[in-house]
């Protein structure tokens, strides 16, 4: 950082009373190693005016101090004593009357680790082999020039190429640029994108980033967020005006609200509603079953949508997808096949991973203090229960660390946005959540997350680790733990899954129930029914959310198996009526078919939970022989093998480093070639245009007007020539590749990508541009779905062949001056 010796001036002068404000200028940090130290500053200010309002807080102003010292690699003078015994390894320079800190790392903590994260090294970029470019429409709409990287690339052209009908799930990693996606493909035409998003934070984060990036628009008019604290009215009248381009939206208002279900219904009977993008989508398939039922309604939701807009294109966004969850999520939105998937997974690079046993409950308490004072921060600690975030809470109390706050499924939604908005503000270093905290919640310079017991399964453990490092310097995953931790997360995983004879006899209640009314073959199902075995003659109380939870559970559980087919969800005075029609007939039964098919089931879903926490248990039981990263390879399938860093081995793992981004082939759907190309194209697989100065302002003029969708320069000195070009064209998609991306698109069969119309531009040397046509002419010109225009400068000699370039030209060949 420049001048961060006058910086350190300015803070101790605030800090010894010698300056009465400090404001701190964030335009000074060059990179996000210079903005998590002026966040480190920012935070140590925080902490000193909590002490100067009470000693309560003097714990963590020591601890503030601590960090600003490591992370400036300095030292600092102070108004007043630190004792010499103290909990944060601060140490007193005689000499020089001046404080400084070490390390002093408690035991199990890896110390190349922590230094790893205090080093202030930049991410390391490794695209150089790629054309960035965007195109002239991407540019007129953000001012972007090039992408962040070639994984943001291809999954903005993946979405953007989605045709009409589709659904398109694209995978990319945190931090990789997916509201790009979301921006582009709601002006790429005219009308209206609904983002469905989990947490208001998210909703309001995303639109101030669109409002920021959309350029030369009515953005204040065009993009929305709802919550329950903004007035409906005037974005309910844009969709209806049709002045609607974006709305990030929750399932909640979604499926609940009067107002906009009747808006969007119309938008979309008049075709406006173009895309529904569903962010973070994963949860749909981890939360859906027994947290935020609405997210379970999008199916029918969406369904209803199609049935008169079959146009209506679905994009589900999320960074790592497991198997299990794309399955589900492609019975839930796509019909006759129309699915797309972009896989760009990737295992995050900045964690590194630590797993710290502990003989007995009371050494894990005491080892978790310790770790709290000592690894660097902000710090997530991870709770399984509400009570236990509490009691972790009372426990750091009592030791003197204070400014520390909860995030459980119990806080209220209000309370909610106020602590993600502190959090985010650095407020406070310390958030103590269950899994009920983290998604949406972007903030970049999270350091350290600690796990104080068992996650269910890698997935879940991967989400929560997740909120480290989003700044993509380095952080660490910590689990802390116990031998009895083992057993009691078998047991909480058990009470996920209803036994046998409950799924049968609650199956039998809401079936069989006078109030499921039942028209022609579909079943009308109030969720709100008790259980035929837990019923008290004398008993008229209120069902409890318990038994709707359950009830719905049920229902997603036989929906999930193919048991059942769920056409609609009813919302009735806050519960939830599904209309459901049998596809199993021996659900209609109450003998042993019905107890055989459950059961069937129901051990599928227990093997499932049980092999995935079993997963995780041995992962932190083989910690010191196997790498943890070896369960996310089964977790995440199309991940190639990464790890920064854990017990088993110290220095990382990059198998991924030279891996194309993108993991799987995608072969269909070509693009359509406009009527308007295939007359410029001709009859013939390719055609030539000689264009003496090759790639010129004339020359991609004539490509856009003619409707080419994919430029290949196969001399990438040619693409800075493209970057000063693109800003001078008229706004529209052109997709511009190098002969590396190309020969990665085709070494996995990526063709929906290099569909259409395709124009080759040829390096002016006539041995160069002999190799480069070989390659086209095998991979290209010929193939199903692609026409080729071959851009040359002149007609080439083949000297081993004894023939001309356009010799080999089916089609027509042309001179530039006479298209122009």
């Amino acid at each position: 950082m420049k001048n961060q010796s006058e910086l350190e001036i300015l803070v101790e002068k605030y800090i010894g009373g010698k300056l009465e404000k400090l404001v701190i200028d964030y335009s000074i940090a060059e990179n996000v190693v210079d903005m998590f130290a002026l966040k480190t500053v920012k935070r140590l200010f925080i902490a000193y005016e909590l002490y100067k309002g009470s000693r309560s807080f003097y714990e963590d102003f020591l601890l503030a101090i601590r960090e600003y010292l490591l992370v400036f690699k300095t030292s600092i003078s102070l108004p007043f004593r630190i004792p010499k015994t103290n909990d944060y390894a601060i140490s007193f320079d005689d000499e020089k009357q001046r404080y400084f800190t070490s390390l002093q790392l408690p035991d199990g903590v890896i110390t190349d680790f922590v230094n790893q994260v205090y080093s202030g090294n930049a991410p390391i970029e490794t695209e150089s082999g790629y054309i960035l470019t965007t195109d002239p429409f991407i540019y007129h709409l953000t001012e972007f020039s090039a992408f962040k990287t070639h994984a943001q690339k291809l999954s903005v052209y993946g979405a953007l190429n989605t045709p009409d009908g589709y659904t398109t799930l694209v995978s990319l990693p945190t931090g990789g640029g997916k509201s790009l996606i979301t921006q582009t493909i709601s002006y790429q035409k005219d009308g209206l994108t609904i983002i469905i998003v989990p947490t208001v934070s998210l909703a309001i984060d995303q639109v101030r980033v669109a409002k920021q990036i959309i350029k030369n628009r009515d953005v204040d008019a065009e993009i929305f967020s709802y919550s329950s604290d903004v007035d409906a009215a005037p974005i309910i009248k844009a969709v209806k005006d049709q002045t609607a381009k974006m709305l990030f939206i929750s399932p909640e208002a979604l499926i609940n609200n009067q107002g906009f279900k009747n808006a969007i219904s119309e938008a979309n009977k008049k075709r406006y509603l173009k895309n529904i993008v569903i962010d973070e989508a994963h949860i749909v398939v981890d939360w859906g079953a027994s947290f935020r039922v609405d997210y379970q309604c999008l199916e029918s939701w969406r369904k209803n949508l199609i049935f008169s807009n079959p146009n209506l294109r679905t994009f589900l966004l999320s960074a790592t997808f497991e198997q299990k969850s794309i399955d589900i999520l492609k019975s839930f939105f796509s019909q006759e096949d129309k699915w797309i998937e972009v896989r760009c997974d990737e295992l995050r690079h900045e964690p590194r991973y630590m797993v710290i046993n502990n003989k007995s409950y009371t050494a894990k308490q005491k080892k978790l203090i310790e770790l709290v004072k000592k690894l660097p921060h902000p710090m997530i600690i991870y709770v399984a229960r509400p009570v236990e975030a509490d009691e972790l809470k009372k426990l750091l109390h009592e030791n003197g660390i204070n400014n520390v706050v909860t995030f459980t499924g119990l806080t209220s939604n209000s309370k909610r946005r106020t602590l993600i908005d502190e959090w985010v503000d650095d407020r406070f270093e310390i958030m103590i959540a269950t899994s009920a905290f983290g998604v949406g919640v972007d903030k970049q310079d999270v350091r350290t997350v600690i796990h104080t017991y068992i996650p269910e399964n890698p997935n879940a453990y991967y989400q929560e680790l997740g909120r480290g490092g989003r700044d993509r310097l380095p952080c660490l995953s910590v689990l802390c733990l116990y031998i009895e931790d083992e057993k009691i997360g078998r047991n909480r995983i058990s009470k996920r899954v209803l036994t046998t004879e409950k799924l049968v006899r609650r199956w039998d209640s809401i079936y069989n129930n006078v109030n499921s009314r039942r028209l022609d073959n579909k079943i009308y199902i109030d969720t709100t029914i008790k259980p035929n075995y837990a019923l008290d003659p004398m008993d008229d109380s209120p069902t409890s959310d318990t038994d709707m939870n359950w009830n719905v559970y049920v229902l997603l559980f036989l929906r999930r198996y193919g048991l059942i087919r769920v056409d609609d969800v009813i919302t009735e005075n806050g519960k939830y009526i599904f209309i459901v029609q049998i596809l199993d007939d021996a659900l209609r039964s109450t003998d042993d078919a019905l107890t055989n098919v459950i059961d069937h089931y129901r051990s599928l879903e227990w093997e499932s939970f049980s092999g995935a926490y079993s997963r995780m248990v041995i992962a932190t039981k083989k910690i010191n022989s196997e790498c943890i990263s070896e369960m996310f390879y089964d977790t995440y399938q199309k991940v190639s093998e990464y790890c920064a860093g854990c017990n088993a081995h110290t220095t990382a793992i990059i198998g991924d480093s030279r891996d194309y981004p993108l993991k799987m082939p995608v072969r269909e759907p070509k693009k359509l070639i406009s009527s308007e190309a295939m007359a410029f194209v001709g009859d013939g697989d390719d055609m030539a245009i000689m264009a003496p100065n090759n790639v010129d302002i004339s020359t991609m003029k004539i490509l856009a007007k003619k409707g080419i969708s994919t430029v290949i320069l196969m001399n990438d000195e040619t693409s800075s020539i493209c970057n000063d070009i693109i800003c001078k064209l008229d706004a529209r998609n052109m997709f511009i590749i190098g002969e590396e991306e190309l020969l990665g698109l085709i070494k996995i069969s990526a063709y929906y990508f290099i569909s259409g119309v395709v124009a080759v531009i040829y390096p002016n040397d006539d041995g160069k541009a002999f190799e480069k046509y070989r390659i086209v002419k095998q991979y290209l010109v010929g193939r199903s779905g692609i026409k080729v225009v071959h851009i040359i400068s002149h007609n080439f000699e083949f000297k081993s062949i004894d023939k001309t370039f356009t010799e080999l030209i089916a089609g027509q060949v042309t001179a530039l001056e006479n298209i122009i």
